[in-house]
């Protein structure tokens, strides 16, 4: 009974070698690993790569629509509140500070300076149509078993070697390439943010 319940019992991260999980990724065969989808998930999730990829495209999409909204409507409203009335609606200056915007109350400079925030607001235009074209050419790729996809995950096991050293398929687990993969991002990072990178 108790060779039953071990057999059906899910797989962590660490419980899959990564020729193991290169087997399930590449070839669809996920034999004796009964809680793919979980594991994957996990990958993902512990690696960091949800933050890459296509949901990555797609919280960048969000968050700049979700601004550009905002700040039209905002911008709008002011507008139309001071060419209607001559006033300028105070309570609502402090909205567009979260946005990294300040606009102070006064009546000679306001119309110049909402078209300051109209003109610094055009580089998250720039950036929303750059991330719609990475996601349609993200979803114009085949699926994550095509040959592109093997080679860009072989080609990372060899970029992680180099900082990390030999990652044995067959005793590296899925969790230790997980965090690999999240440290090794967060250095790359690290390096492109610092001042003349």
């Amino acid at each position: 009974m108790s060779e039953q319940n071990d057999q059906i019992k899910p797989l962590t991260l660490a419980d899959v070698s990564v020729r193991i999980f290169m087997r399930c990724l590449f070839n669809n065969d996920t034999t004796g690993v009964p809680n793919w989808d979980e594991i994957y998930t996990s990958y993902i999730d512990v690696s960091g790569l949800s933050q890459e990829g296509h949901l990555g495209v797609l919280v960048g999409i969000h968050n700049t629509e979700c601004r550009l909204q905002f700040i039209t409507s905002w911008l709008e409203t002011q507008y139309k509140i001071f060419n209607l009335t001559g006033q300028i609606y105070t309570p609502a200056l402090d909205d567009i500070k979260p946005y990294g915007h300040r606009i102070t109350a006064d009546p000679q400079t306001f119309i110049s300076q909402l078209q300051k925030i109209e003109a610094k607001e055009k580089k998250h235009i720039s950036q929303l149509r750059r991330l719609q074209k990475e996601l349609s050419a993200l979803e114009n790729i085949k699926q994550h078993n095509t040959v592109d996809a093997r080679n860009s995950f072989v080609i990372m096991l060899s970029v992680l070697r180099k900082s990390y050293g030999p990652i044995d398929r067959d005793t590296t687990n899925m969790e230790d390439l997980a965090i690999m993969i999240k440290e090794h991002n967060r250095e790359v990072q690290a390096q492109q943010n610092q001042p003349g990178a």
